[in-house]
């Protein structure tokens, strides 16, 4: 049972940090949009 938490709890942590990562590189694309915009 104990391990059966601690994976689901790893694995929030994980989903997470990807969300997170998936939203730091879409910001990134859109800089990168405006950047080659003012140009």
């Amino acid at each position: 049972m104990l391990g059966f938490v601690i994976g689901i709890f790893i694995g929030e942590i994980i989903g997470v940090f990807t969300m997170c990562l998936c939203r730091a590189t879409s910001e990134a694309d859109k800089c990168m949009d405006s950047t080659d915009s003012e140009e």
